[in-house]
């Protein structure tokens, strides 16, 4: 009996560093999908050192920069139109 215990102790120790290994190699094969996807969308790189948080805050100022500059054209535009109008 302590032989088959020991046999099957064996095999699961054995099993266990199969499914380490595994687990290792699926997370390797991820981070290259990943990193293969990302070089897809942002292929110059300007964002590869981003995490999600940082990458969020870069799109939000960029989104408010583009309605600052937005509203600075349409009040331009307002101005250029009224002085028009008074002529």
């Amino acid at each position: 009996v302590n032989k088959e215990r020991d046999l099957l102790l064996e095999q699961v120790k054995a099993r266990n560093e199969q499914i380490a290994d595994l687990e290792e190699k699926l997370r390797t094969v991820e981070a290259a999908a990943i990193t293969e996807e990302e070089r897809k969308m942002d292929p110059d790189g300007a964002y590869a050192g981003f995490n999600r948080v940082n990458f969020v805050m870069a799109v939000l100022d960029w989104q408010g920069s583009v309605v600052e500059v937005s509203s600075s054209q349409f009040l331009e535009f307002c101005s250029w139109q009224d002085r028009c109008l008074t002529q």
